[in-house]
């Protein structure tokens, strides 16, 4: 595999290309606690990143039990697994996820983002800052 876990930090080292690269996306307590219940002893949460939404990216989540060991980048965080494709990995380097329930809906969200310049109230989509990429 082309990965290295560091359990605690959620933290990946992640080999491309000849050079090892950083990347990281903080799991919160109540993410990787939503995430240990809901999903399989195989099964992942699997974020995107797609063009879309109301603010021009739109984050995408999926309970998959798949992963390209050439592609993609795992965090672990108690137990609980996230995996990203390195396009948009890109996206969502430094970023948070969080679980919340609401009133409205309860879901998995992208809490901060340093990548993203404004965000749309229901937090799905985002704009990109033009220096981060």
């Amino acid at each position: 595999m082309n990965f290295f876990l560091r359990r605690s930090l959620g933290t990946v080292l992640n080999r491309m290309g000849g050079t090892v690269a950083q990347a990281t996306l903080n799991l919160t307590d109540k993410c990787a606690e939503r995430l240990r219940r809901i999903a399989g002893a195989n099964e992942l949460l699997r974020i995107t990143v797609d063009s879309g939404g109301c603010s021009g990216y739109e984050y995408k989540f999926d309970i998959v039990s798949d992963v390209d060991s050439q592609d993609d980048v795992v965090f672990e965080r108690n137990g609980a697994r996230v995996v990203v494709d390195k396009m948009s990995m890109q996206f969502l380097n430094g970023a948070t996820v969080d679980y919340r329930e609401e009133l409205i809906r309860s879901a998995f969200r992208i809490e901060t983002n340093p990548v993203a310049k404004q965000g749309c109230s229901c937090g799905a989509s985002f704009s990109v800052k033009e220096d981060s990429l």
